[in-house]
């Protein structure tokens, strides 16, 4: 009975393994998880007025979203923003404009390079923001992410935001 107890013991130990390896969430599922993250990141409540609050929670969470060196292309932003900071910043500007505002990522389509590095996601975000003293509106522009495996999380490294289609434009 003794020299079975040890055999047991292993069995139960990769019987363990397994299941903590079949229940750890996909690649796919942790960028997914980093998609939320920035959603609640951006998003814009009534109750977030002042600006350095704003900043410090936006700076704090976009450190775990962002590469340093990440960028972005934003139309209305004008030129590509560069880095984690100028981000930080664009973020935090955006309290002024708007009253209210959140961003939702739909169509979530992931593709992860065969070496598990890099990965591209193409997503519909989708905003519902109100301008202040205006009434909310609801935007859907194609949006395309890249991602990279830094220290074994996913961080966004570059981000594009196409413009609004108008009436009428078939797209490409």
């Amino acid at each position: 009975m003794k020299r079975w107890f040890p055999l047991g013991l292993i069995a139960l130990g990769v019987v363990l393994a397994a299941v903590a390896f079949l229940r750890s969430p996909s690649e796919e599922d942790r960028i997914r998880e980093r998609l939320v993250q920035l959603e609640g990141a951006v998003r814009i409540d009534e109750g977030e007025r002042n600006p350095l609050v704003r900043h410090g929670r936006v700076r704090k969470e976009f450190a775990e979203i962002f590469t340093g060196e990440a960028t972005a292309r934003v139309e209305e932003l004008g030129a590509r923003v560069r880095g984690r900071d100028e981000l930080t910043a664009a973020a935090t500007k955006a309290v002024g404009l708007y009253q209210s505002a959140d961003v939702s990522f739909d169509d979530v389509e992931i593709q992860i390079d065969p070496a598990g590095m890099v990965a591209e996601v193409i997503a519909t975000a989708t905003v519902t923001g109100a301008r202040h003293g205006q009434p909310a509106r609801r935007d859907e522009r194609p949006v395309t992410l890249r991602l990279e495996k830094v220290d074994d999380d996913w961080k966004i490294i570059a981000a594009t935001v196409e413009p609004r289609r108008q009436p009428g434009d078939d797209g490409p």
